[in-house]
């Protein structure tokens, strides 16, 4: 939700529902509205509360990759942090709904991801342009979906029955090649377990990935050790 009304919604979250905060998100994006008086605003807020302090969290299927390799870190990634940086999905791209708010697939991901897991059920009450649907449908949920815009449902009947290429966007930190990635086995290791970590739900941006390891590690990989990186990862 918007800033205006977000702190109203936690009131009655925490006192009137009497539900468990959690944490506080802000989706930071770098187009919004426009002001000339005051500060354009550039970020949403979501609130996380559970029915108890006993709660699914599924921190792995959520982290994001190191910035350096270290063998102390936990090379499946870190925390994502409370501040996520999703783009919005712009009225020029491919995946554009005919909605005012639709949300990136990437911010529905890490939620659905954290807090669920495969056959699991997610409800969405107020469906909108589908994304969530989209989501559950690509990560093995069962998606309910409500929305009493007859247009929108059928928009979103639309929208689950496309082929699936990847999702409509990503946070960046997913194509990020860790440095100092120096010995030729753990390298290998690390960016097989990459895309099966980081990327499995946006296949189409592994090209992408692997040029820029071969790009950062050219000198040190062969181009066998590059092609067979990329067969192995692409049979996961």
């Amino acid at each position: 939700m918007g800033v205006r009304y977000i702190s109203y919604i936690y009131v009655m979250l925490e006192e009137e529902l009497e539900l468990n905060f959690n944490s506080w998100i802000t989706w930071t994006y770098t187009q919004g509205i426009g002001k000339t008086k005051g500060f354009s605003p550039r970020h949403d807020d979501i609130l996380m509360f559970t029915k108890s302090k006993d709660f699914k969290f599924n921190l792995d299927s959520v982290r994001a990759p190191q910035k350096y390799y270290r063998s102390v870190n936990n090379m499946r990634g870190a925390n994502p942090r409370n501040v996520w940086d999703f783009s919005h999905i712009h009225y020029c791209q491919e995946n554009r709904q005919n909605h005012p708010t639709q949300e990136p697939e990437a911010l529905f991901e890490r939620m659905i991801l954290a807090s669920s897991d495969e056959n699991d059920v997610v409800l969405d009450p107020f469906c909108g342009s589908g994304t969530s649907l989209r989501v559950c449908q690509q990560t093995n949920r069962q998606g309910i979906g409500i929305e009493i815009n007859e247009e929108y449902v059928s928009m979103i009947k639309d929208r689950l029955s496309r082929p699936f290429l990847g999702f409509d966007s990503i946070d960046e930190r997913m194509m990020r090649v860790p440095n100092d990635l120096n010995d030729a086995n753990i390298r290998a290791e690390y960016i097989h377990n990459h895309i099966k970590w980081f990327l499995e739900n946006n296949p189409d941006r592994v090209d992408k990935f692997m040029n820029s390891v071969y790009s950062k590690y050219s000198n040190k990989m062969i181009q066998l050790d590059f092609d067979n990186i990329l067969t192995n990862s692409a049979s996961l």
